[in-house]
């Protein structure tokens, strides 16, 4: 098939799908709602600061060869609170919350 051809036959299909019925919206899972994952707020959402995790590693999925491991640090730049990751290697990762990064310092949320 040569490139005309299949730069039109392309062309068709993306006309024939779009002519078709409305794709379907997608699923609520999909979408982010605010405040998002790795944030915590207090109450009324009006104070929202980052949350601190600890990380192991394996190298296979029933967790049973650690390869690596390590924990999040908070860093205060004048108004920002924000997170620093440890560089780990790439495997099946385990990701647990420590604390929240406030402004007041850790802070363990009594709901965990």
């Amino acid at each position: 098939m040569s490139i005309k051809m299949l730069g039109a036959a392309v062309a068709g299909l993306t006309l024939s799908m779009s002519l078709g019925a409305a794709a379907p919206a997608p699923a609520a899972s999909v979408q982010q709602y605010y405040p998002g994952p790795g944030i915590y707020c207090f109450s009324g959402h009006s104070d929202c600061f980052p949350i601190a995790y600890s990380y192991e590693v394996y190298s296979d999925a029933e967790h049973t060869n650690l390869i690596g491991s390590g924990s999040d640090s908070c860093v205060q730049s004048g108004q920002m609170i924000f997170v620093t990751s440890p560089w780990l290697p790439a495997g099946y990762e385990v990701k647990t919350p420590m604390y929240v990064c406030s402004g007041f310092g850790p802070y363990l949320p009594p709901e965990w």
